[in-house]
């Protein structure tokens, strides 16, 4: 299950788990996750669930609720909604968000298959 993280100087603070749902982040009461910066608006962005067109399974996207400051991705200021992805960085204002999807798949970190000199022998190195 995803989870969106607020972190600070590399320490979290808070975690909030994702579970298919809507979540709005801001300074205002009413917001899922309520932020204390003066730079942050009241209803500053949404982290929407968008379903796939097959019903199976779907992604979360980053949508800029047409705030003051801004929304961040990545250190990317949003123009437009984003998908989120594995280890991602939000911020908002002076406060910083990390989404972690132990789901996501990391191809990038695919094992090299080595040949011992014993037949039929073989291994990785890490």
């Amino acid at each position: 299950m995803p989870i969106l993280m607020q972190v600070n100087n590399e320490v979290v603070q808070h975690k909030v788990a994702l579970s298919g749902q809507d979540l709005t982040i801001g300074r205002a009461a009413d917001s899922d996750i309520q932020v204390e910066d003066r730079a942050v608006s009241g209803q500053h962005a949404r982290i929407e669930w968008v379903k796939a067109d097959n019903d199976q399974g779907g992604f979360y996207q980053l949508v800029d609720l047409d705030s003051t400051n801004g929304t961040f991705l990545n250190e990317k200021r949003l123009a437009e909604p984003a998908v989120l992805r594995h280890d991602d960085t939000i911020r908002i204002g002076f406060v910083s968000f990390r989404y972690l999807d132990e789901n996501a798949q990391d191809f990038e970190q695919t094992a090299k298959i080595h040949k011992s000199w014993i037949p039929g022998v073989y291994y990785t190195k890490d």
